[in-house]
């Protein structure tokens, strides 16, 4: 499992740091599913600065550097190395930043895939004939989405992927839960969101067609009622009973048929 580390809290993990300010501990504290531990690293020994930076006496725990060496700059010569080497860490942390995200891709592809599958099944129960809801285009408008966010607000706001990297970074993420099935199981939450959004199918979409399964040949009003008795708390409206009841797929994907062995469309 990961072990993720989390210095005291500290707004910035990259510091400049004056004379007085040299002989204070940053604390730290580590955490794993089922584990945790806290340490300090101590900044002590100036070095010149023309030697490259370098830990000594390490740790026992988790390797972390008890003991670290740092240098001694001009005015001038910090102020170049500071601006420059923030600019370089920047750089590089956008670049990561999007190395990881769209190393993410084909993962989110499957599970959109996987959740259109569901979708179309859950819907097509009853009408007793399953088919895709989305046609392929559609499905790679909902990978887009979930990577990037929607173009149309000109921001990634809908982006559930980065907003699911910045949970990610919680320190203590990963203490109860293992990071693999974390990201599966809330992907699955979004993929679903997104498909039933892009059909016009409301959240509590599958619960009425459950009631109204168990209520052949039942009115809206019927089936309004009875669902208000077993789920109070939705108050559900009888516009978004209906929406949940004509619920319909894209149009060019009506004539593609899901094999409920395979999980792909035949046509």
């Amino acid at each position: 499992m990961p072990v993720r580390l989390d210095w005291g809290g500290n707004d910035a993990l990259v510091r400049v740091e004056g004379p007085d300010e040299a002989e204070y501990p940053y604390q730290w504290t580590a955490h794993s599913m089922g584990w945790s531990d806290t340490g300090e690293v101590e900044h002590l020994h100036e070095r010149p600065s023309n030697i490259p930076p370098q830990a000594e006496n390490s740790s026992r725990v988790m390797g972390l550097n008890a003991i670290v060496s740092v240098g001694s700059y001009s005015a001038p010569g910090i102020h170049r190395y500071t601006v420059d080497g923030l600019h370089d860490i920047v750089r590089a942390g956008r670049q990561s930043q999007w190395q990881l995200l769209f190393s993410l891709e084909p993962f989110v592809t499957a599970t959109v895939h996987k959740a259109h599958s569901a979708v179309s099944h859950e819907i097509g129960e009853l009408t007793g004939r399953v088919q895709s809801v989305l046609h392929e285009t559609g499905i790679e408008q909902v990978v887009n989405v979930m990577m990037l966010g929607d173009t149309a607000m000109e921001s990634a706001e809908g982006a559930s992927v980065s907003r699911l990297l910045e949970q990610c970074l919680r320190p203590d993420r990963f203490a109860k839960v293992d990071p693999l099935m974390y990201l599966s199981r809330n992907l699955r939450r979004d993929a679903e969101d997104h498909i039933r959004r892009t059909i016009g199918d409301p959240r509590v979409g599958p619960k009425v067609r459950r009631v109204a399964a168990q209520m052949t040949g039942a009115t809206v009003d019927e089936i309004v009622a009875a669902y208000r008795l077993e789920h109070p708390q939705d108050k559900l409206s009888t516009a978004r009973a209906q929406a949940a009841l004509n619920v319909g797929s894209d149009p060019m994907a009506r004539s593609v048929l899901i094999d409920p062995e395979t999980n792909r469309g035949a046509r």
